[in-house]
């Protein structure tokens, strides 16, 4: 187990914060969620890019989520929510993990909440690509 540790260790020497979200989401996939937290927490001492920190505060939650440690998951996806202009879904997925924790948490009224306001972000999406696609069809 130590030396499993220490393996782990060094896989985080050296690598990128963005070479660390690939290591962490690894984990994350394995179910290994206290070794996935321990990258992700290696990623913010690295100081990265805005959407490598984003995405990284919302997989931690995710793991902590999975670990049954609602309040720091809650943490972590409100985290990314301040920092959801850096994510592509905009914080959608982070809306959608706040909702699941809320409803395991029996708060289905935030649940919904959250719910919601990922609704409503996919919602935007959805007309902006149409709008999009209308202004380049157009220009055609």
């Amino acid at each position: 187990m130590e030396e499993e540790k220490k393996e782990e260790k060094g896989e985080e020497e050296g690598k990128t914060a963005e070479d660390l979200l690939l290591l962490g989401e690894e984990y994350l996939a394995k179910a290994k969620y206290e070794e996935a937290i321990s990258v992700y927490k290696e990623i913010v001492k690295k100081e990265p890019i805005l959407p490598t920190l984003a995405k990284a505060c919302n997989d931690c939650g995710a793991a902590y989520a999975s670990l049954e440690q609602y309040e720091m998951a809650i943490g972590f996806f409100n985290a990314t929510l301040n920092l959801r202009e850096y994510l592509m879904d905009e914080g959608i997925s982070a809306c959608y993990n706040l909702g699941q924790v809320y409803k395991i948490m029996g708060d289905e009224e935030k649940a919904e909440q959250y719910f919601k306001r990922g609704d409503m972000i996919k919602q935007e999406h959805k007309r902006r690509d149409e709008e999009a696609r209308r202004i380049f069809s157009a220009e055609v």
